[in-house]
């Protein structure tokens, strides 16, 4: 069956997104420019509240792209060793080169660093120039892709992200993101198969995670699963 994930930026996101019975969160901070990196505190203090659900954390140093430069590199390795100390359950990485494509030496020390946390590639490989050779150079060092594949939007990129799944779901567990919507999911997930499904926008009431739109999604995505 299908996982539901939820996007959380703070504790009353996260106790709500538990309550509705998500199977993991994943924490972060102003969602409206695609979420950047959580204080280390709040991290914290959700992991502290909410022992028992599977926690990610999103490491973005900034809103503009997906470029790091050595200062921000070495500040995300040492934003993990601290989650690490935290305890949650993994990270949320992706970065690219000057080039825009994946920086998979990057990409490769932060896995390292992590070990043995999991790393999701998150949507930066999108937006990369050649995200199946990408793909390929991942096998091995990142754990789950979270991917709209080369569109805005879940739906947009459809087509592709189900040729990812089956040429690469061997290796990686994939979520399925990116502005996904209720009146869709019957059709997408049948098609997807994915191993997970994101929520932002879609499990929020008034700027809220709702524990009852969160429920609702759980039982939609299962039952759309068994399709």
């Amino acid at each position: 069956m299908p996982l539901l994930e939820i996007a959380v930026t703070s504790l009353e996101d996260a106790q709500n997104a538990v309550i509705g019975g998500a199977h993991s969160i994943e924490l972060s901070q102003d969602l409206s420019v695609g979420g950047v990196t959580p204080p280390m505190k709040l991290a914290r203090i959700v992991r502290d509240a909410l022992l028992k659900t599977r926690l990610y954390v999103l490491l973005r140093s900034h809103a503009h792209g997906f470029v790091y430069d050595r200062q921000e590199a070495e500040q995300v390795l040492a934003q993990i060793e601290i989650l690490k100390e935290i305890g949650v359950d993994g990270i949320v990485f992706g970065a690219l080169d000057e080039y825009g494509d994946l920086d998979v030496e990057l990409m490769k020390t932060i896995a390292q660093a992590a070990a043995p946390l999991p790393v999701t590639l998150h949507r930066a490989l999108d937006v990369c120039r050649s995200p199946e050779p990408a793909l390929t150079e991942m096998v091995g060092v990142v754990q789950r892709v979270l991917t709209a594949g080369p569109a805005p939007t879940a739906w947009e990129g459809r087509a592709v992200v189900r040729r990812w799944i089956e040429q690469y779901g061997a290796h990686y567990r994939f979520v399925s993101a990116g502005s996904l919507r209720l009146d869709q999911l019957m059709t997408l997930i049948p098609l997807l198969r994915a191993d997970e499904y994101h929520f932002g926008s879609a499990a929020r009431s008034d700027g809220v995670v709702s524990a009852d739109k969160v429920s609702w999604l759980l039982n939609n995505i299962q039952r759309f699963g068994e399709l």
